[in-house]
């Protein structure tokens, strides 16, 4: 029977990297019975999602999504084969953006053996890598406004912060024993890292190696948070220009180092967080151990030298005007 493997991210926890280094090693996975779909552009398959999800039109494909998973389903039912798609956007919450139909989804790929992993990661760590890819595309939400969105709505930008109820919404679809979830803390520092550790459910018993990309193993890494922060405050609410944002990062390289840890969040906004998701992760686990998972999400210890949001004070801010006064200079 032919299998297919849903890797459905979530945002923010390592997507990019397992994609490009599916979409690289293709020869390989197939090699070990294992079609991983090359659709152009992009080595994620999120152009699989569009007729779901408000993505943009890049990522469109001729004929649209639904005919190309049907096409995908046609052509690999009945084999021995394992079907791997990779997209965070599989996880979306809902909102404007919209969320994926799992019960058609499983209606396309009728008579497939179904595995579905997830990958999660901390709140506080995961609020801070989207404030970082939305200060991408635009100007951000503030930091408290993130804050009350995610404990008012479990919600930011259409993504799940409550993973107890993101699991709720699987489980509609999905019977326990298909669905895996990973703890990113755990997966990242384990040996061979996030691939390796997607790979032995993908391909249970065999496992095959294959070369991480970049060599690093991370795709997309965020820029140092308080820095993009700091360009936003002084942009207010307009777009954090290149010269504005290299300014930011050498004012704090000069306050702080360029090496101490950095939390978005002040001291109070971290402990409200902490104490308001503490609760539905730990349902998760009892649901999970109940279905015969062993599973805790890991939240990391912040080192004591972390600098906080409230810890940029007049020196930091004294540096950054000095910088942009030598931008105005050099342009002068």
């Amino acid at each position: 029977m032919a299998r297919l493997v849903l890797h459905i991210g979530t945002h923010k926890t390592g997507t990019t990297s397992a994609q490009d280094t599916f979409h690289a090693n293709r020869a390989t996975l197939a090699e070990h019975g294992v079609v991983y779909p090359d659709l152009g552009r992009h080595t994620g398959h999120h152009g699989l999602l569009t007729d779901w999800i408000a993505l943009p039109q890049a990522y469109r494909l001729p004929g649209g999504a639904r005919a190309a998973l049907e096409k995908l389903a046609a052509d690999w039912r009945g084999t021995d084969r394992t079907l791997l798609l990779s997209s965070e956007e599989f996880s979306r919450a809902g909102g404007r953006g919209g969320r994926v139909d799992f019960n058609e989804l499983r209606r396309i790929f009728s008579g497939y053996e179904l595995t579905l992993i997830c990958v999660l990661r901390d709140q506080k760590s995961f609020l801070q890598s989207v404030y970082l890819e939305l200060a991408r595309n635009g100007p951000p939400p503030r930091p408290p406004a993130l804050v009350s969105e995610a404990m008012e709505t479990s919600q930011v930008d259409g993504l799940w912060c409550n993973f107890n109820a993101l699991y709720s919404g699987l489980r509609q679809t999905f019977a326990a024993d298909e669905i895996r979830l990973l703890d990113y803390a755990a997966v990242r520092t384990a040996p061979g890292g996030l691939v390796s550790r997607l790979m032995e459910v993908i391909c249970p018993g065999t496992n095959p190696e294959i070369p991480v990309l970049p060599p690093d193993g991370w795709s997309n890494v965020s820029p140092g948070v308080l820095p993009v922060w700091a360009a936003q405050v002084i942009a207010a609410g307009g777009p954090a220009r290149p010269h504005l944002r290299r300014a930011a990062q050498e004012a704090s390289d000069l306050e702080f180092g360029p090496d101490r840890p950095q939390c978005l969040f002040t001291r109070e906004e971290s402990a409200r967080l902490d104490l308001h998701f503490a609760p539905s992760n730990a349902a998760l686990a009892t649901r999970l151990q109940g279905d015969g998972q062993h599973w805790q999400l890991s939240i990391p210890d912040r080192p004591p030298d972390t600098i906080h949001r409230e810890d940029l004070g007049a020196e930091f801010w004294i540096r950054l005007a000095r910088r942009l006064s030598y931008v105005v200079q050099d342009a002068a």
